[in-house]
């Protein structure tokens, strides 16, 4: 489709093909060969008083209307609300892109009821008019009752950026990363505020270029992924974990996570055990050079823990490891000279003031050789 053809949908429904093109025409005599024919139909309807066509890449929050041609590359459910004076209203959010960029588009009522009907799905290209507005999020375009939605018989192109993780910092929306699956995690259930029950789940995901967290919720947490795997993480965004202080990924309401055949490397950094320092994480490998027996303890709320012991040993030098709860037993499968690695313990100052590591929920300890 020529860029003639392409804005001429602006105003099929008051000119004919070839009036339009005479307007061109014109306009290409006055301005000579200072505008290609993309910049000719816009500044025609511009005049005309249509909306122009513009690139997600242009729009900001005081654009006002605003009409683009994008691809749907997620669709969330249909939310139902209450309005002030009692009446029910629907929303929905769509992630839509070009090769420009990505925005959302918020669908309102008789809008949103597009996506019930699955006229509007993944995948398709889709015509929209709307109206740009700053959100949480940044921009986003809002369609409502004076609103259009049109399927495009052609697709759109999409370039879809994503980040590395060494890349990503807390505050930071709309993130796409392909990553490896260095560790699944457990779900783990919890009341809510309301006595209902949640579900989370947190998978530990890396590239070249480091690791991050993935917290999954509800009905997420049972996707189908085993380590190793390469997944694609769509719309997310960062946040710091007020419990460990690292910034890990949340998944936006329409944001996606899903399996993919990209090759993406991962080699957990080792860190030796001369180089360690106070209040840090880190990971080890090295061998057993002591071990300690598995204890039991009350805690502050009545229940029983476990906690154990053992040193490990590199080239460098020599650390005591504290291994709480299910970790205390991996003592009973390993014996002096064995070889582990040790991932994500934390730092602090023992008994006897030296520098020991401490495994938490976040930590693993994996026995290489018995």
């Amino acid at each position: 489709m020529s860029a003639i053809e392409d804005h001429f949908e602006k105003v099929e429904d008051r000119m004919s093909f070839d009036e339009f093109s005479k307007l061109i025409d014109e306009k290409r005599t006055v301005m000579g060969s200072l505008c290609d024919d993309d910049t000719l139909c816009m500044m025609i309807l511009q005049e005309l008083g249509v909306d122009t066509l513009k690139k997600i890449s242009e729009i900001t929050a005081d654009s006002g209307k605003v009409s683009i041609k994008v691809r749907v590359l997620s669709v969330s459910e249909v939310r139902e609300f209450s309005r002030d004076d009692g009446s029910t209203g629907k929303v929905a959010n769509l992630i839509v892109g070009d090769e420009t960029g990505s925005i959302r588009a918020v669908l309102w009522d008789d809008s949103a009821g597009c996506v019930a009907t699955r006229e509007i799905a993944e995948g398709i290209s889709i015509g929209i008019t709307g109206f740009a507005r700053g959100g949480e999020n940044g921009v986003e375009v809002h369609l409502g009752r004076f609103s259009t939605i049109k399927p495009l018989d052609y697709d759109v192109e999409v370039k879809i950026k994503h980040y590395q993780i060494a890349d990503i910092a807390e505050g930071m929306v709309s993130i796409n990363l392909r990553a490896r699956v260095i560790d699944v995690g457990s779900t783990r259930s919890f009341k809510r505020r309301d006595g209902g029950e949640g579900k989370v789940r947190n998978i530990t995901l890396g590239d070249e270029t480091g690791k991050i967290n993935i917290t999954l919720w509800d009905e997420r947490t049972e996707v189908p992924f085993g380590e190793d795997d390469t997944i694609e993480v769509r719309n997310a965004y960062a946040k710091k974990n007020n419990y460990t202080g690292k910034t890990e990924l949340q998944l936006s309401r329409e944001g996606v996570v899903e399996q993919t055949e990209a090759d993406i490397g991962y080699n957990e950094k080792i860190t030796p055990i001369t180089d360690i320092e106070i209040d840090r994480t880190y990971s080890i490998r090295g061998f057993v050079s002591g071990i300690g027996e598995i204890r039991e303890f009350t805690r502050r709320d009545g229940g029983v823990g476990q906690v154990a012991n053992m040193h490990v040993s590199d080239d460098t030098g020599r650390i005591r490891v504290t291994l709480w709860g299910d970790h205390a037993e991996v003592v009973d499968e390993i014996d002096i000279g064995s070889e582990v690695l040790i991932i994500d313990a934390q730092t602090r100052t023992g008994f006897s003031e030296e520098v020991e590591l401490n495994l938490n929920w976040n930590s693993k300890v994996r026995v290489l050789k018995r």
